[in-house]
């Protein structure tokens, strides 16, 4: 049962992010034929084509490797005719750039040739392509199904004020200000200090900033108002200096409006950004946990092996229901519509995101050239770049084969 679990897991998986690829490239494909350059591939994957077909000049089809997608248009970099230049540099990007024979027809539709402001619309389509579906699912999960959050039914009354020696409340010690105040499992809190408040984190900041000071609380019990007075404790754990009751509360979930929904999402694109700029440090301390046992914080950057072992683990999860996993997967397929949205806007080739740092700077030199009366006559040769962009992937290349590995010899474990 497990291996099928993580088959289902791997399949659901592989479907989503082939989705997620399809719709980036298709990005890219529709403004480039829209502009008349010339596509001659559309492929969803790496390695060996699994199925192909032609329709008119470009060739759709599905390689062995899905993680990742392209498509071929003519003339992505100038002819190296354009810039004649003996410097050292280019002298060297000459040395790697790829040869490309195009005939008179496909030249008069090579990428190259495109306005820069076009060329910014065809590269800034798949990662808008990845952004749309991040925002769909966003009002899916967030505005549809809601979010999970504390609710304002009590679960739990701690008994005591827990302290290191105490944690569990195994010695009679201090009652927490919850049990002293008479609260009780079941207990539907109405308002507190007047204000009414349907999730417990909209009046968190009210229990810190009243710590040693006396609170009231409305609660509903037994279909019976009742008024009790609490006076919050200071505690320090792992979130900083917060006031504490001493309650646990039933989780449920809370539709969002689409304006939070949105600041939602601005949250976890700069988060990923933070993220992804740490990769370089998380690959290093990666090497050192290629090592079974090895301690692994499970909040750190995964490789798609450790997707699809979550995947795996989420499907064979008895105690969620069909709801909850259905949810926690398009919350997934969320994650990685905004991990390639973020990821591909960084403005390094083979990225999306250095073609487009090439058209902007492209538009402004003809800006600049414009204002002292010239015009530029010849594109940006970007194969000035290739050297960088060969060293970027071959740095994205281990950081890959790095998390995988890790994620194979020290899987960690949700």
């Amino acid at each position: 049962m497990n291996f099928l679990n993580m088959i289902s897991g791997w399949i659901l998986l592989l479907l989503g992010l082939a989705f997620s690829i399809g719709l980036h490239e298709l990005g890219h494909l529709l403004p480039a034929k829209l502009f008349g350059v010339k596509v001659t591939k559309y492929m969803i994957g790496f390695g060996p084509t699994l199925f192909s077909r032609k329709r008119g000049e470009t060739e759709y089809g599905i390689k062995a490797l899905p993680l990742g997608g392209y498509i071929q248009m003519a003339g992505m970099i100038p002819p190296s005719g354009l810039k004649k230049n003996l410097n050292p540099w280019r002298r060297f990007a000459a040395s790697v750039r790829p040869v490309e024979q195009l005939s008179p027809e496909d030249e008069q539709r090579a990428f190259y040739r495109l306005a820069p402001w076009k060329k910014l619309i065809v590269m800034f389509g798949g990662p808008f392509a990845n952004l749309l579906i991040a925002l769909t699912l966003t009002f899916i999960l967030f505005c549809g199904f809601g979010v999970m959050d504390r609710s304002t039914t009590i679960k739990e009354v701690t008994p005591c004020l827990q302290t290191e020696g105490n944690p569990n409340c195994d010695q009679i010690g201090e009652p927490s200000p919850a049990q002293a105040a008479g609260l009780k499992a079941g207990d539907k809190v109405l308002s507190l200090d007047g204000k009414a408040f349907t999730r417990w984190s909209e009046v968190d900041s009210i229990v810190t900033q009243s710590v040693g000071k006396s609170i009231t609380l409305e609660v509903l019990r037994d279909g019976q108002k009742l008024t009790l007075v609490a006076i919050p404790a200071l505690i320090q754990d792992g979130t900083g200096r917060r006031g504490y009751l001493g309650i646990r509360l039933e989780p449920a979930r809370f539709q969002e409006n689409p304006v939070d929904a949105t600041v939602s999402l601005g949250a976890m694109l700069y988060g990923t950004g933070e993220m992804i700029l740490q990769l370089p440090v998380q690959a290093v301390q990666a090497v050192g946990q290629i090592n079974p046992g090895a301690a692994r914080d499970s909040s750190g950057a995964i490789s798609i092996i450790g997707l699809g072992q979550f995947s795996g683990d989420l499907v064979g999860n008895a105690s969620l229901s069909v709801q909850d996993k259905l949810v926690t997967q398009l919350g997934l397929l969320l994650s990685l519509n905004v991990a390639l949205f973020v990821f591909n806007m960084i403005p390094l080739l083979p990225l999306d995101g250095g073609h487009m740092a090439g058209a902007a700077y492209e538009q402004l030199k003809r800006w600049l050239w414009r204002l002292r009366g010239k015009k530029l006559a010849e594109p940006v040769d970007t194969s000035q770049m290739l050297p960088i962009a060969y060293f970027v992937a071959a740095l994205l290349l281990s950081l890959t084969v790095i998390l995988m590995l890790r994620d194979i010899i020290n899987p960690v474990h949700f």
